[in-house]
């Protein structure tokens, strides 16, 4: 169990996660974009990052007057730690989930969910107001996608008829991957909503609202608040991979490699997007979950149970 807290899927593998996929970001982006730090400055630009994360955590964190010292303070160090929690319920290898829970999946989102209502209490705390408006977009996004995002992971659940994240694992199979399909895109464009990134990166738009909610936050309180964006970026890819891509299953092999490697592939979709798609407005976010997202997952929930019946009547 000390080894499952601190070491593996812990405390340590979550900041080697965050360290090295801090650092393929930036490499990759790099590469789209034809940045130089990252491409040049050091082994496979390793140095930018060891300079980054350095600086981070180097620099004076900085209380403004006028801030609910509670809220500013407690803020940063609660969402790290909420986003971390996620990873206990992740059947990272044949029967090593460190939380085993027939209700696994319904925890799994619930705690995937609250982590925007932190990082509105965090631009709520800031009393400035663009940390408040980027703390009200949060709210606003979360409330319009995670309808989307619940709906689609129900996907999965409705077909094998469980919660239990590991029995969604041993039941998937070809033909299971090929009915989750449309599911899978909608979880997809939902998770960009919840982690706010592009198009959908409203609450922190640098042109609008300076940076958000991030706005007043320096040195260790920002890099804390970057551990929670980075451990829920693993949460939901690792809930991606697990409830439509088979999770630690492979071709050849199953273990740890094969998920990582499956969240490995949503991260660089997740980046070329990031790259190459311009911000939308809250205007067109709200019309398109509302009018559009919402709609295609409660017909996808259809089609999940007219193929559970077509397809798998014999096998339930």
């Amino acid at each position: 169990m000390l080894f499952e807290i601190f070491i593996f899927p812990g405390i340590l593998y979550i900041l080697v996660w965050t360290v090295v996929l801090f650092w393929f970001f930036r490499k990759f982006m790099a590469a789209l974009h034809k940045r130089v730090g990252p491409s040049f400055n050091g082994p496979a630009g390793s140095y930018q990052t060891l300079f980054d994360l350095s600086k981070l955590l180097t620099k004076e964190s900085i209380t403004p007057q006028g801030v609910n010292p509670y809220l500013f303070s407690l803020m940063p160090l609660l969402a790290a730690s909420i986003a971390i929690v996620p990873t206990a319920l992740i059947p990272w290898n044949s029967g090593s989930t460190v939380l085993s829970s027939n209700y696994a999946l319904l925890v799994l989102v619930v705690l995937i969910g609250i982590e925007p209502f932190l990082l509105f209490l965090t631009g709520f705390g800031s009393n400035n107001k663009y940390s408040f408006l980027g703390g009200i977009r949060v709210l606003t996004q979360m409330i319009s996608m995670e309808t989307s995002f619940f709906l689609a992971a129900l996907s999965p659940a409705i077909l094998f008829g469980t919660l239990n994240l590991n029995s969604i694992v041993e039941s998937s199979s070809w033909l299971s991957f090929v009915v989750l399909i449309p599911g899978f895109f909608l979880y997809f464009i939902a998770l960009l909503g919840l982690l706010e990134q592009p198009p959908f990166n409203i609450p922190d738009a640098e042109q609008e609202i300076v940076y958000g909610f991030y706005t007043e936050y320096s040195g260790t309180n920002y890099f804390l608040l970057k551990i929670a964006e980075f451990s829920e970026f693993m949460a939901v890819f690792a809930g991606a991979a697990t409830l439509f891509l088979g999770g630690y299953r492979g071709l050849f092999f199953d273990n740890f490699l094969c998920l990582f490697l499956k969240m490995l592939a949503i991260a660089v979709v997740m980046m070329v997007i990031r790259a190459s798609t311009p911000r939308i407005t809250m205007k067109q976010m709200l019309q398109f979950s509302w009018s559009y997202l919402v709609p295609l997952t409660l017909l996808n929930l259809a089609w999940i149970m007219a193929a559970k019946i077509l397809f798998f009547g014999a096998a339930q």
